[in-house]
């Protein structure tokens, strides 16, 4: 599941696409409204949003509904800014897309923070909604239906309830209520920490939950400056739980200096929540790796713990006959124009700073 850090707040440009009539009296299809646009958006760019033809204009969507009123979302639709809908008793909603898998992704808001009194439904078990911010729920509205409801926060207030199963449970990384809806309310994973340990020539990971909710896995990534991460394990986790359980992993080749690790934990549903940061130094020998080993003589993948951006490999054979030689770039797999006999090889890295050489074998 990914952890998200607030909500997004307006659209670019101020862009928004209210429905005309502002307020729709009679149950609807989404992508039947017929929409005014705002801020430089055009009516029939908005139209082509809510029919989930256009996915990467960014635009805040205005709905009210009168009471009753059942709104209908039955293709994909991905709304890249807010979707501020309110209405009154009755009034929903739904995602129905018949069978197909069908999503409302909403990269902001979705909801009214202070007048909702909308319910959400999600039909089948392939019907979902995605809220990269809040999720408001207020005025005894209701949230139900087989599919899933997700996103980084929940908002509720004023009698909110969610069905049983709750489409929504687990689904998001924090819960807010003015009432006791919060209180049964499963997060699908408890983290009580994570941290890293040096040791010699390794980073020991450790981490543990508290309780699991359909839990498939955590995948360990890591980033050697904070921002691209790289898969670097999946550990298995324990479905459904409320026992405490410790996990730990060894990163056995880790990067001079700084060692950026997050965890990510992934649902049997594969939704995605991504947790803090941890950085980890490491001041240890500064080498590298050759993989596959023994290589099939074709091509060699080399795996630097330093930055080696200035550096040539020279490839020679157990007798010290020069082989090939190559300059190395962010891509460190090397190809052979001859294909390698079987037997020893050696790897030498030079440049300015540094010289090492590292053994690799040939079947």
């Amino acid at each position: 599941m990914i952890f998200f850090y607030g909500s997004v707040v307006g659209a670019a440009f101020g862009q928004s696409c209210t429905s005309n009539p502002t307020t729709i009296s009679s149950n609807t299809n989404f992508a039947s409204i017929s929409w005014t646009g705002a801020g430089g958006v055009s009516a029939a760019t908005c139209a082509a949003i809510a029919s989930g033809l256009n996915t990467s204009t960014t635009a805040n969507f205005f709905v009210d509904l009168a009471n009753n009123t059942v709104l209908t979302i039955n293709n994909n639709v991905t709304i890249n800014g807010t979707f501020d809908i309110t209405g009154g008793p009755g009034s929903n909603l739904t995602v129905n897309g018949g069978g197909p898998s069908t999503t409302l992704h909403v990269t902001g808001n979705l909801g009214d923070a202070t007048n909702n009194g909308v319910d959400y439904v999600v039909t089948g078990v392939n019907d979902k909604i995605k809220v990269d911010g809040t999720l408001y729920g207020k005025n005894n509205n209701a949230l139900s239906g087989n599919g899933s409801i997700s996103g980084g926060s929940i908002n509720v207030k004023n009698g909110t309830t969610c069905s049983s199963p709750c489409p929504a449970s687990g689904g998001f990384t924090t819960c807010t209520a003015g009432d006791s809806f919060c209180t049964t309310y499963s997060l699908p994973v408890t983290l009580l920490f994570f941290s890293g340990a040096l040791n010699s020539d390794y980073i020991k990971l450790s981490w543990a939950t508290a309780s699991e909710l359909n839990f498939d896995y955590f995948d360990l990534e890591k980033s050697s400056n904070g921002k691209d991460f790289f898969s670097l394990a999946n550990v298995n986790g324990h479905g459904t739980t409320n026992e405490r359980h410790d996990y730990s992993f060894e990163d056995n080749f880790p990067l001079v200096g700084k060692n950026y690790y997050r965890l990510t934990s992934v649902d049997f549903d594969s939704y995605r929540e991504t947790f803090k940061v941890i950085v980890q130094n490491y001041s240890g020998e500064k080498t590298f790796q050759a993989s596959p080993n023994p290589s099939d003589g074709l091509s060699l993948t080399l795996t630097f713990n330093f930055d080696q951006s200035d550096g040539q490999v020279t490839i020679y054979d157990n007798m010290g006959i020069f082989i090939a030689s190559f300059q190395v770039q962010e891509s460190s797999r090397l190809l052979f124009s001859n294909p390698l006999r079987s037997g020893i090889y050696f790897a030498k890295f030079s440049s300015p700073a540094l010289t090492k050489t590292i053994r690799f074998l040939v079947n």
